[in-house]
Formats: C-alpha cells, sequence, structure tokens
C-alpha cells in the first residue's frame, strides 16, 4: 500500500526519486508540460531506497546502483484546486544500461507508455522541472546532502 492519502481537497504523498547521472546529463520523465527525475511513493513498511529501485525496475526494467542520498524535500504546492504535501527522498544514481539505450527512452507504468529523455546538466536552466529547486541542486558543485523546506 502506497503511502499517501488525501482528505478534502489535500493530498500527502511520501516518494522517492532517482537523480540518473551519466555523462554529465540527467534523467528525467515527462509529465505533461513539465519534468521530474523518475522514481514513485513509497510503501508502508518499505523504505525509500527499496522504493526507488522498485519504481526504477517497474517503470524501466533495469536495476539501478544508488550512490548516496542527495536531497530530503519537504514540499507543499497546488494544482487546479488540490493542495498537495509531499515529502521527497532524492538520491544520485547511476545507470549504464539506461545510458545505453539512447537520449530518448519509453518506460511503462500499468500498461501507459511513459517518456524518459537524457538532457544535459549544464542546459538544466531551460527545462521546466518540477519541484523547481532541483535545478539549482544539480548545477551546484557542493553534491553534498541537504534538506530543503519548499512552499510553492
Amino acid at each position: 500500500m502506497d503511502i499517501t492519502f488525501t482528505h478534502d481537497n489535500i493530498r500527502f504523498k511520501y516518494r522517492a526519486s532517482a537523480l540518473i547521472i551519466e555523462n554529465d546529463h540527467i534523467l528525467l520523465q515527462n509529465f505533461n508540460d513539465y519534468w521530474t527525475p523518475p522514481g514513485g511513493k513509497v510503501q508502508m513498511l518499505e523504505d525509500s531506497k527499496t522504493a526507488l529501485k522498485r519504481e526504477v525496475l517497474e517503470e524501466l526494467c533495469t536495476d539501478i546502483d544508488v550512490v548516496q542520498c542527495a536531497i530530503f524535500i519537504e514540499q507543499t504546492y497546488h494544482l487546479q484546486e488540490t493542495s498537495f504535501h509531499e515529502l521527497g527522498v532524492y538520491y544520485f544514481c547511476h545507470s549504464k544500461s539506461l545510458w545505453d539505450r539512447g537520449m530518448s527512452i519509453v518506460g511503462n507504468e500499468n500498461g501507459e507508455d511513459l517518456e524518459y529523455r537524457w538532457f544535459p546538466i549544464n542546459e538544466i536552466d531551460k527545462i521546466n522541472i518540477q519541484p523547481a529547486i532541483l535545478k539549482e541542486k544539480l548545477l551546484d558543485e557542493n553534491k553534498g546532502f541537504e534538506h530543503i523546506i519548499n512552499h510553492e
């Protein structure tokens, strides 16, 4: 069971995401009008690292090497008539097998195609990434762990 719940027009979710970086490129997943790192919801009694490996395996049919925890983001944001409160754990990861699949990759979740693409990190400021605070972290030379509280 995913760690998520909705009450009235407020939704809580706990996610794990992969900052998969190869050859100075990052792999991002398309969601309508923005891009975000691959990942998904953590399930009850599951740690975030295990959840991340499971989600990437389900969606991209491959294993990843989880290197280190990079960012913990507590954020609130609003979409249409719903407010979200999200806890997100972001890990620096590697996957040579994903890099070898080309610049554009089609994944799958529950029978629905998902679009993934490699973007040069030095051009990340030109891309609509969510959460937007990730741009700063990815362009920063300091790759140490950071806890971010973000309200949009």
